[in-house]
């Protein structure tokens, strides 16, 4: 299914919002690690309360949902390809016909022998007087 042009300024104002929202986490992130000494306003103290490393994100999906997805991917293909199809045939049946006529005249012009020293002579169709 393609895009609209409403879809596209959606999904702009959406990641807009997103940006938007990640740049305040990290500002309140930044604030929660830095903490400024009042005796000594040059000096900033970094304080980690959790040291370890971040977990390793979660799979979007689990398996049973991918299955799902997939399904879903090969039921569209599949509708895909029998509109195709569908468009094709007068094709296919115009092709037929036309390779029956072709067929046709091989055979009309199968059944004349032409003599091997024969000319066939073409109508006079250039002008002779030209001015």
């Amino acid at each position: 299914m393609p895009w609209t042009d409403e879809d596209r300024r959606e999904l702009t104002e959406l990641c807009r919002i997103h940006d938007r929202m990640m740049a305040e986490h990290a500002a309140s992130q930044r604030a929660s690690y830095v903490r400024r000494n009042n005796a000594d306003d040059e000096l900033v103290l970094k304080v980690m309360e959790d040291a370890t490393p971040p977990a390793a994100e979660p799979e979007p999906f689990n398996e049973a949902q991918s299955d799902v997805l997939a399904h879903i991917i090969a039921i569209q293909q599949d509708r895909e390809c029998n509109d195709r199809e569908k468009a094709i045939a007068p094709l296919k049946i115009e092709i037929a016909e036309l390779r029956g006529q072709v067929s046709a005249l091989l055979t009309l012009l199968g059944q004349k022998e032409f003599k091997s020293a024969e000319v066939i002579d073409l109508p006079d169709w250039r002008k002779r007087d030209v001015a």
